[in-house]
């Protein structure tokens, strides 16, 4: 997080950005939200890594967008129709079918199941994993609140700012806990290779954050909270690409239902509302091709009628 401020702060210095890094004084509230929101949405999901099983975890941190989509509808009136509340589902069930689908014996080999061993031993006791699910729905409560104060601000601050809030909270509340909490301690990557992986990581998060909030922004929130899920879509992408781990037929069925609720999502409005700009229009150039023409034809009619009237003054009187 600490590298994700860095870099919020130099483009925003860079390229000036308009009322950086506090933003408007009208949304710096909600900028507070923001960020604050977000660093419980990140807590309780590592938080409930520890003891919960990945499968559950996961499932239970994807609710947030079905959670911020009922939020925006309620506290600034966005719409989230039934069938996008349908495709929500389906797109929660898809996460669970990749969840639950068992790691093939190359995966646990490689180590890639060690983060589940402690959540699926008998160490974890009733009143651990009670507080886990606990602190994951506090996770879900705060990324939603974040979902929805980002799309509660809109345009009214640049996409960086609002991240910046949320990474400066982080990297303050991080460190002060390492430095007061002795059992945490502090480590440094020790060698070339793990400084790669943590600078690379810090740009990524900085990354998907910006395009992440930029998105909320400028989207209405049922549609953009919906391809959210399309994470774990392109997750199991990486798992073939970089592991070599072919996913199970579980797991292709459960990216199917991810990736066909995202499209369907994206794509569901845009087509009547581009046939109905189409025919809005056409009918506007209709008309004002109809008052062209009326107008025109109201001009020659005043100048056959001035020239009638000169004509006649210029013909001389009969007696």
């Amino acid at each position: 997080m600490s590298i994700t401020s860095i870099l919020c702060f130099a483009y925003m210095y860079f390229n000036k950005v308009p009322y950086a890094p506090f933003g408007k004084r009208e949304v710096r509230g909600l900028l507070v939200a923001r960020g604050v929101g977000g660093f419980f949405g990140v807590t309780g999901l590592y938080y409930s890594l520890v003891y919960l099983p990945i499968a559950e975890a996961t499932v239970l941190s994807f609710l947030a967008p079905m959670v911020a989509g009922f939020a925006c509808s309620f506290l600034i009136n966005e719409p989230f129709p039934r069938l996008e509340q349908i495709a929500a589902l389906f797109s929660i069930g898809g996460v669970g079918l990749i969840a639950v689908d068992s790691p093939s014996p190359e995966s646990a080999k490689n180590g890639t199941a060690n983060i589940a061993s402690r959540a699926q031993s008998s160490d974890v006791s009733s009143s651990h994993r009670l507080g886990a699910i606990c602190m994951a729905m506090v996770g879900v409560l705060g990324a939603a609140s974040a979902y929805t104060t980002i799309r509660w601000i809109g345009k009214r601050a640049h996409p960086l700012i609002s991240v910046n809030y949320f990474a400066v909270w982080c990297t303050i509340v991080s460190t002060t806990a390492l430095l007061a909490v002795p059992d945490i301690g502090f480590k440094l990557p020790s060698n070339a290779i793990e400084w790669t992986y943590f600078v690379g990581m810090g740009i990524s998060g900085f990354v998907m954050q910006f395009l992440l909030t930029a998105g909320l922004q400028f989207e209405k929130s049922s549609r953009a909270n919906n391809m959210v899920y399309t994470l774990m879509f392109f997750a199991l992408a990486a798992d073939k690409v970089i592991w070599g781990t072919t996913p199970s037929l579980v797991s292709v069925t459960g990216s199917g239902l991810i990736l066909g609720s995202a499209v369907y999502v994206a794509v569901k409005k845009d087509a009547p509302k581009t046939g109905k700009n189409r025919e809005q229009r056409g009918d506007d150039e209709e008309e004002a091709a109809f008052l062209v023409q009326n107008s025109e034809d109201q001009e020659q009619t005043e100048v056959l009628e001035l020239h009638s009237a000169a004509v006649r003054q210029s013909e001389p009187q009969r007696p």
